[in-house]
This record gives structure tokens, C-alpha cells and sequence, in this order.
């Protein structure tokens, strides 16, 4: 089966000195890394079959393929992709954003999952599926070639196939365990020495057998559909769509915008990146550390600086005109409200300044342009009072330091 070829050859690649070198990098014994490996191994290419049944998952997984050149020779094979010193730490860089969307929300289960099994440090999982992932993708690109979404889809197959390999216990996490997984998989007894199915009827079976390969194959269906309906991504929203109202601010409907690089943005009218192009481009507005633009569809976790994936979108828009206006330097800025510890905010929203700063930067855009600093419960734009002042001012705003 070429998922089983695909899973075996991608393996392989994570083998010899290269394993010996991620091992070190990382910190862990080689032998605890290759059991980590083939655990997670299976759990990342199955999650990218899922989403590359879809047009628009394809689309996005050979998006991320050409953006971050994961399609060039140099990522041909694992050893030769991490042979430069700051590789390892450049593609964790790379593939960490990407994971809960690969993953479906489920990468900190499956990382925790696979420090266990494998006996090493959960910090050592996520670095590990962080920089796995990006090298599998690399791999796959120069499978595919120029094959499109439909050679991705076709290379990849289905994801229920690699979900079949990874152990029970991981399986389970990502909705292939028990019953299900048994039902994807054919009983011994219906294959021949050919890999050919037999007509168990024709072979004069007992009558019960009759149906017991449909039940199967039904059964095997449900599990799909099941699994699916849990990971299906939105259908994507035409030009005319209207955005949704965040914080009591409508976004307007969502315009195409194309950048003087020839990129174009699938933005909303009243966005943060429609503001900031608009500001970039109006030469007769000064640079003034009092301009700041808030993010609209920027989400953390709870009391945390990780950023949503769903945050992804709009961080990809910002380096893109960042890319599209090579003289532009930025400035992020962290906010909370008013609740809770005052040295904690300042902190937390220091925290969260910098980690957009640095996922801009992840996503190719030169650190040298780009600043972060926090200002606590600050310069509010909304009333403390009201849950949903205190909602608009736990922000992240960017400031226009040179156009």
C-alpha cells in the first residue's frame, strides 16, 4: 500500500546520524527519540492525510510546503535538512505554530501521550513534533512535485491507514481506537496469499460470513465519518462574506487584496490589515508611537502567551505585508485589563507582545524589523467596567515605527 511505503520511507529518513543528531540537540538518548518517532511518526502523516482530503487543507499544507521552501533540495532528506547549526532550532520554529492545526487541537494530548511511552520530558515531545513535522513536510513536497492538491491528496491516501500503526493508546486519542481501528482493518481470514480478497460465498463460506464483510466495511465507514465530522474545517468564506463582529467591532464583509509582490490577501474591510496597508500606503500620515492598530483575530490560550491556531490567519496576513513593504519596522504591544495582579499583567502581556513579534519573525520576516514591549493594564481602550471593555482591552496592538 503506498501510505504503508510513504510511512516506511519517511521513517527511514529519521535514522543513523540523524537521529543521533536530533537526540543531542534535544537531549535525549537516541534509542528513547526513535521509539518518540515511531509513535508520533504515524499521528503527524495521519493528520496530514486528514487534512489534505479536503481542497482547501491541501491547498493551505502545500501553502505552508513553497512559503517556508520545505520543496527544495535541502530538505530532500532529513540529514541533509539539519546539518546546518541553527536547523534543528529554525524548523521547531516552524512546525510548533503548525501542530493543533495538523493535530486538530490534539497536539499537547499527543505530545504528553508520547513522552510517556517513550520515557522522556513532555518539553522534549513538543520539540521533537515540532521539528518533526516541518521535515515531513518537506519530504512530502518533493514527493509530489507539481502534482497540486490532488497529487497531495492521492500521495497522502487515507489517514486511517498510518492511524493504524501508531499504538492503540495514541490511536485512541485521535479517534482511531478500539472497535474502530479492528473495523478498518481486514480480517486475516478474507485475505489470500496474493493479497486478494476471497468470495467467501463463492467458497462455499457458512452463511453468516455473507454479511460479515459488508458489516465491516460499514462499520470501518461510520469510524470514518465519525472521525471527519470531529476535524472538518469551515468551508471557506466567498469575497462577499461578512466577517464576524469581535469585541463589539464588525470587521465588515472580506475584500481580496493584492500586495505590490503580486500576494494577495483575503482580508475583512474594517481589519487590522486593511487599516495598517491603508496607514503604510497614505504618505502623508507620519510614523507616531501614538498609532496603534489592534489585532481583531488574535486569540491566546487562558492566561497564557500560546498563541490559538486559529490566530494563525491573520499573523500570516501581517508577515505577508510585512514581506510586501521591505522598509516597514514594527512595533507590537501587549495590554490587559484591569483584573487580577498588576505585575503579572505587565508580564503576561510583555509575554504576549513577543510571542507575535516572534511568530512574524517564524514566518520569514527579519527579526531586525521588528520590536515588542508590554504595557500591562495601560493606555485601556474600553471601560474596565464592562466585561466586554475588559474583553477589547486584553489586546495586542501593532505600532508603525518606519514606513
Amino acid at each position: 500500500m503506498a501510505a504503508n511505503l510513504l510511512l516506511n520511507q519517511v521513517s527511514a529518513e529519521f535514522g543513523g546520524d540523524a537521529l543521533n543528531r536530533i537526540a543531542s540537540t534535544i537531549g535525549e538518548s537516541p534509542g528513547k527519540i526513535k521509539t518518540a518517532l515511531s509513535d508520533m511518526l504515524p499521528a503527524l502523516l495521519g493528520g496530514l492525510a486528514s487534512k489534505a482530503q479536503t481542497a482547501r487543507g491541501a491547498h493551505e499544507l502545500l501553502e505552508v510546503i513553497h512559503r517556508d521552501h520545505l520543496d527544495t533540495e535541502q530538505y530532500e532528506h532529513v540529514a541533509d535538512a539539519i546539518k546546518t547549526p541553527n536547523a534543528l532550532g529554525n524548523l521547531m520554529n516552524t512546525g510548533g505554530p503548525l501542530l493543533d492545526t495538523v493535530l486538530a487541537g490534539k497536539s499537547g494530548a499527543v505530545s504528553d501521550w508520547v513522552a510517556s511511552h517513550a520515557g522522556i520530558k513532555p518539553a522534549s515531545s513538543k520539540s521533537l513534533m515540532s521539528m518533526a513535522l516541518p521535515l515531513v513536510l518537506g519530504l512530502i513536497g518533493r514527493r509530489v512535485g507539481g502534482g497540486g492538491e490532488s497529487g497531495l491528496k492521492s500521495l497522502l491516501g487515507r489517514p486511517l491507514t498510518f492511524l493504524q500503526d501508531a499504538p492503540a493508546g495514541l490511536a485512541g486519542i485521535l479517534g482511531m481506537g478500539g472497535a474502530a481501528a479492528d473495523a478498518a482493518r481486514p480480517a486475516p481470514s478474507e485475505i489470500g496469499q496474493r493479497g486478494q480478497r476471497y468470495d467467501t460465498a463463492a467458497a462455499g463460506a457458512l452463511p453468516w460470513r455473507k454479511w460479515l464483510l459488508p458489516l465491516l466495511l460499514l462499520l470501518g465507514l461510520i469510524a470514518v465519518l465519525v472521525y471527519f465530522m470531529g476535524r472538518r474545517e469551515p468551508t471557506p468564506a466567498p469575497s462577499t462574506a461578512t466577517a464576524p463582529v469581535v469585541a463589539g467591532v464588525d470587521l465588515g464583509a472580506f475584500m481580496d487584496r493584492k500586495l505590490p509582490n503580486g500576494v494577495t490577501l483575503h482580508i475583512p474591510t474594517n481589519g487590522v490589515e486593511n487599516k495598517l496597508l491603508a496607514f503604510i500606503e497614505d504618505k502623508s500620515q507620519p510614523v507616531s508611537p501614538a498609532k496603534w492598530f489592534s489585532f481583531d483575530r488574535l486569540e491566546f490560550e487562558t492566561n497564557s502567551s500560546t498563541l490559538k491556531p486559529s490566530s494563525q490567519e491573520q499573523m500570516r496576513n501581517i508577515a505577508e505585508i510585512m514581506k510586501a513593504y521591505p522598509q516597514v519596522t514594527v512595533k507590537f504591544g501587549g495590554y490587559t485589563d484591569n483584573t487580577g495582579d498588576a505585575q503579572r499583567n505587565l508580564q503576561l502581556s510583555r509575554e504576549r507582545a513577543s510571542s507575535a513579534m516572534n511568530q512574524v519573525a517564524a514566518l520569514g520576516v527579519d527579526a531586525s524589523r521588528l520590536t515588542a514591549e508590554g504595557y500591562g493594564e495601560q493606555n485601556p481602550i474600553a471601560d474596565n467596567a464592562t466585561a466586554e471593555g475588559r474583553q477589547r482591552n486584553r489586546r495586542v496592538g501593532i505600532n508603525v515605527t518606519a514606513k
